[in-house]
């Protein structure tokens, strides 16, 4: 089996007192197990915060990459750094800690950064839209302090629809860690995997 690279991207604050990267590593860990994966990007969203979206940065973003002037390819560093981790993975693992039923402000500020107009995603001349980086495949980790309705869960749903619309198609595989904020909580990292 051809092994692959995967891009680890943590979300929270919390360090190593967080049950997403708690969950995403335990993810990782399988995946390394199992021998499919030889290659580890991590990014740590809270060491290098993403820049959140202002005018110049949306004007760049839905202009002909070939028609940008050289302050405008400045801007866009962090989202060309994106866009090629995301480029060089085949498979990704987002953990996110849930924000008020959302996904943290960073993992959605990361996002932004990646969908780009003639580079994740283009039209043809029927203007459908096409997304250019396919065949990814993610595993989400998703940690709550409290076990919620799933129609109260917008991220799992969010991150299939912004991947598969404009980046190219994508399998997402969705893992929780519920209930982190109840007395006495531990978290069995390894069964909630056993599946993966």
């Amino acid at each position: 089996m051809a092994k692959k690279t995967v891009l680890h991207l943590i979300s929270s604050a919390r360090e190593n007192a967080s049950y997403s990267k708690g969950l995403s590593s335990a993810i990782v860990e399988k995946l390394h197990s199992r021998h499919e994966i030889d290659r580890v990007i991590e990014r740590d969203l809270t060491k290098e915060f993403p820049p959140f979206l202002d005018g110049n940065l949306i004007g760049a973003f839905y202009k002909d990459p070939r028609s940008l002037n050289e302050a405008e390819r400045r801007l866009l560093t962090y989202a060309d750094s994106v866009v090629k981790d995301v480029s060089d993975a085949d498979l990704l693992v987002l953990g996110t800690p849930m924000h008020n039923f959302g996904m943290s402000a960073l993992l959605k500020a990361w996002i932004d950064q990646l969908v780009r107009f003639g580079v994740t995603y283009v039209y043809d001349e029927n203007w459908n839209r096409k997304g250019q980086l396919n065949g990814k495949k993610i595993y989400l980790a998703i940690a709550s302090g409290g076990n919620l309705p799933k129609d109260c869960e917008f991220i799992s749903g969010h991150v299939n629809a912004v991947f598969n619309a404009y980046v190219g198609t994508t399998e997402v595989h969705t893992f929780r860690v519920e209930g982190t904020a109840m007395p006495g909580f531990q978290a069995d990292y390894q069964k909630i995997v056993e599946e993966l």
